[in-house]
């Protein structure tokens, strides 16, 4: 079988093609949207030319949080909400190409991961999950009808169908971008939620879920100050580390799992949050920040000990997603791996904020040419897959 990164990077295009990366993920603060221009030389050539962040109106964020909570989900709520972010992003599309001053028609198409409310991994009996499932919202066709242009969507649900757990799905787009046959390399994103791949020189692909990223420490802010995030890190920085609730948190099953794995808010979110704050009832916020910033930390650090230490011997690790802004963040994981190259993606000529949503893009096109884009010894599924389902846009039948 031929291999897919390969195929990928030896794609042969008739002529360069624009087209744009929408992503919003488990922070819900922002929709990414990054257009993308795809070029063929020695091999494949992607650019990032425009990127920009849209952030949620505060009342439409509340209630894509309030369809995440089973406690106030109603089936009126994600219908609507459903449609409603179609346009939203659809929006983000629109004010991306007009930023980079390139016409909605010369976009070949659109690539919307959507905003997942749901994941379920695996069979979890006592949570009353008896299928793995995924569920993300913004409308694809209302996309597609809005900017006339072919969206592609729903990346995850095919691997889970091949026996994957759906997730994570970067790392097909990270094996491009930074795979070597020089040295292990470690991807690190620091999202709402933390994954890290694990691309050794041999081409062999392992990657994960590690745990909780900015997703806590944003609540923590949310819910005391309204405010979205912690700046820099700099309330955590003079906080101080709370060791019992650091302790029970990582002693919490998801840590203990092997991989494969992948979480969301059904692990690390309002409920999670809420457990936090009682656990150390009238700690400061300072201090629960610390605290929760240290968990980041301690469960990145202790996946890289319990699973790829064993296998590899990797010399750099490359940051990227929202947390490359925490400042003291980053300064924690140097100093607790401090034998470890660290650098940002930036650094090497990707845009840490914009690499989810230029990696949609890629998977985009990877879905329009069938190529898989599913790494199966990250997601275990059975086999290679084709991702994603496509909604036309105008001149559909006749560009395809």
């Amino acid at each position: 079988m031929k291999n897919p990164i390969q195929q990928f990077r030896n794609l042969k295009l008739h002529q360069p093609l624009y087209a744009i990366g929408l992503m919003s993920g488990t922070s819900v603060d922002a929709i990414d949207a990054a257009l993308v221009r795809f070029e063929s030389g020695e091999r494949l050539e992607t650019h990032l030319v425009s990127f920009l962040e849209m952030p949620f109106p505060l009342a439409l964020r509340q209630r894509i949080f309030a369809a995440m909570d089973p406690s106030q989900i109603s089936l009126d709520l994600i219908c609507q909400i459903n449609m409603e972010l179609g346009g939203i992003f659809a929006q983000a599309a629109q004010s991306v190409a007009e930023q980079a001053n390139i016409p909605l028609k010369d976009i070949s198409y659109i690539a919307s991961h959507g905003q997942t409310v749901f994941h379920i991994p695996v069979i979890d009996e006592k949570r009353n999950w008896f299928t793995p499932s995924t569920f993300q919202l913004g409308s694809p066709s209302v996309i597609a009808a809005r900017t006339g242009v072919t969206t592609i969507s729903d990346f995850r649900t095919a691997d889970m169908e091949a026996g994957g757990v759906g997730a994570p799905l970067i790392p097909f787009v990270d094996a491009v971008l930074f795979g070597n046959d020089k040295q292990d390399v470690i991807c690190q994103n620091i999202g709402g939620i933390a994954n890290c791949t694990l691309l050794s020189r041999n081409g062999a692909i392992f990657a994960f879920d590690s745990g909780p990223g900015n997703m806590v420490m944003d609540q923590l802010m949310h819910t005391h100050t309204q405010q979205r995030y912690d700046k820099n890190g700099e309330r955590a920085q003079a906080g101080c580390i709370i060791p019992p609730l650091l302790e029970k948190s990582l002693a919490l099953p998801y840590f203990q799992r092997q991989p494969p794995k992948a979480t969301g808010r059904e692990d690390f979110g309002v409920e999670f949050t809420q457990w936090f704050i009682q656990e150390s009832a009238g700690a400061a916020l300072e201090d629960l920040l610390a605290t929760a910033l240290e968990l980041t930390v301690r469960s990145i650090t202790q996946a890289y000990t319990n699973y790829l230490y064993p296998i590899a011997k990797p010399e750099m690790v490359i940051v990227s997603g929202g947390g490359v802004k925490n400042l003291h963040l980053l300064h924690r994981l140097r100093a607790l791996e401090p034998e470890l190259q660290w650098k940002t993606s930036d650094e090497l000529g990707v845009s840490s904020g914009a690499k989810e949503a230029l990696g949609f893009a890629m998977l985009g096109l990877a879905t329009l040419h069938g190529i898989p884009a599913n790494v199966p010894s990250v997601t275990q599924a059975k086999r290679p897959v084709v991702l994603g389902c496509i909604s036309p846009g105008r001149g559909f039948l006749a560009e395809y």
